[in-house]
């Protein structure tokens, strides 16, 4: 093996110029005749291609992203789930009827009435606007003292007792509440918004 082919730059251009005649593989027949104990190569070669087809195929399929993909393309919908007005709608359907089953019957009829769509409606919407805590303590306080004030002074003075008065001293009351809530607020509001 430690021969050394020399070749002379004629030879060189014609195995440039006819490569596949100098360098194609001997036929068959031209071949030499396979030694004792050696190996036939074209079933050696066509044990390699299979070997490296299933290597091939087994990395195709074994590719941790392509099974990722995979995956994510046959796991569910394809648009995220949002939380509608039908689905809280459900929701509080299902937790009702789970928190009535340890009710009394007069309660469970009462939480039926309460909880209908439009008793809720109408509310929350007096809750946000017209029942504020700090106008009905008010509005209830003066018509209180105001009405019981008054009711003394028509007895003792003799006059007639005006039932309208009993309403005004109720929307006063109420108006007073609401001023009194907004005072504080206002004077508390540095307090809740200090930064720390």
């Amino acid at each position: 093996m430690s021969e050394r082919t020399t070749i002379n730059h004629e030879q060189l251009e014609d195995l440039l110029d006819s490569p596949e005649q100098h360098l194609a593989l001997p036929t068959p027949e031209a071949a030499e005749k396979l030694r004792p104990g050696e190996a036939d190569p074209t079933k050696r070669l066509a044990e390699a291609r299979a070997m490296a087809t299933k290597a091939a195929e087994t990395t195709a399929n074994d590719n941790p992203l392509r099974r990722h993909e995979a995956a994510e393309q046959a796991k569910g919908p394809s648009q995220p789930q949002y939380i509608n007005r039908e689905l809280k709608a459900i929701t509080l359907r299902r937790e009702l009827q789970q928190l009535r089953r340890s009710l009394p019957a007069p309660e469970r009829a009462l939480s039926k009435v309460v909880h209908q769509p439009v008793v809720r409606a109408i509310s929350e919407t007096a809750g946000k606007s017209l029942t504020r805590p700090s106008g009905l303590l008010g509005g209830g306080l003066v018509a209180f003292l105001g009405t019981s004030s008054y009711v003394y002074l028509a007895k003792h003075l003799g006059f007639t007792y005006n039932y309208f008065v009993f309403f005004l001293l109720l929307v006063v009351g109420f108006i007073i509440g609401l001023l009194l809530e907004f005072i504080v607020w206002a004077v508390t509001a540095r307090h809740r918004h200090t930064d720390y």
